[in-house]
């Protein structure tokens, strides 16, 4: 199951002194996030290159969710499904069970990130029904501890440099790697952020790991206002998570995205992908630039 939680009340949306427009909230899905098995390459690319592709993409399928789904919940709450909405839990949870059904509630967790209570969950397809079978709650703390970890860690540093950001947590590979991004946002409408991101484990006796720092990369260019979009990532084969997310996010939106590394040019085209059942597919080229 990939899971992605956000605490709104504790400041895990950072922002620095400007503040982003954001996009409509988009409808959730009802899609699988089954960590993508790399198929038989049809392209003149490794079959490493396919195998590190799809662990990327499965990271940046979680945050496209989170993206999706925490304005989602945002709104149910401020609209009372939770209770009243001055008394209704302030932390947010999002997650797809096995078999790909989108769910997400609210629910509140003590100063020790070790106690959830007030856990109220329903799905996030049809009319939104109560959803009443058991969830993991020392996981879902787990990732609140997580993201509260890596808030503070880059809180600081990305305030100064005026970086607005939000961090997700996810888990993957069905439950056995837990994870937090630090996902950059852009600073004015219209705009999109290229690389910048930074991603986090917890090691051994729980202190953070970087996973992946594409800090220095970041980048704010503008967003074309219709046609195809080319995204250039600063990588030399594997595009960064944050542009697959936003090629994902902006496909979601209706436009035609390829991400280009210096080598490999990844393309979002209509197709069914049996690994995620998403109806959209990667096609690779070799960039020849």
């Amino acid at each position: 199951m990939v899971a992605a939680m956000a605490l709104m009340g504790a400041g895990i949306n950072g922002c620095a002194r400007s503040t982003p427009a954001t996009e409509a909230s988009q409808p959730v899905r009802v899609l699988s996030t089954t960590d993508s098995t790399p198929t038989s390459p049809t392209d003149s690319l490794s079959a490493a290159f396919h195998a590190e592709f799809a662990v990327a993409d499965a990271r940046a399928r979680a945050i496209s969710y989170w993206l999706q789904c925490v304005p989602t919940l945002a709104r149910l709450r401020a609209d009372g499904r939770f209770g009243p909405a001055a008394r209704a839990p302030r932390s947010l949870y999002c997650a797809r069970t096995a078999d790909g059904v989108p769910i997400g509630g609210v629910y509140d967790i003590d100063s020790t990130f070790r106690m959830v209570r007030r856990l109220s969950v329903v799905r996030l397809d049809g009319a939104r029904p109560a959803y009443a079978l058991p969830l993991d709650t020392m996981a879902i703390a787990r990732e609140a501890k997580l993201a509260r970890d890596v808030n503070k860690a880059v809180a600081a540093s990305w305030a100064k440099l005026r970086r607005p950001y939000s961090v997700v947590p996810f888990t993957r590979d069905s439950g056995r790697v837990l994870e937090a991004w630090v996902l950059p946002r852009a600073t004015r409408a219209r705009a999109i952020v290229t690389g910048g991101d930074i991603g986090y484990q917890f090691a051994t006796g729980g202190t953070l790991s970087i996973v992946s720092d594409r800090s220095t990369s970041w980048k704010e260019v503008a967003l074309p206002p219709a046609g195809p979009l080319r995204i250039v990532s600063t990588t030399s084969a594997v595009a960064a998570v944050s542009d697959l997310v936003t090629a994902r996010y902006q496909t979601e939106l209706g436009r035609q995205v390829s991400v280009a590394t210096s080598t490999v040019v990844s393309l979002l085209e209509p197709g069914f992908d049996p690994a995620t059942g998403a109806r959209v597919v990667w096609k690779h080229t070799t960039n020849r630039r």
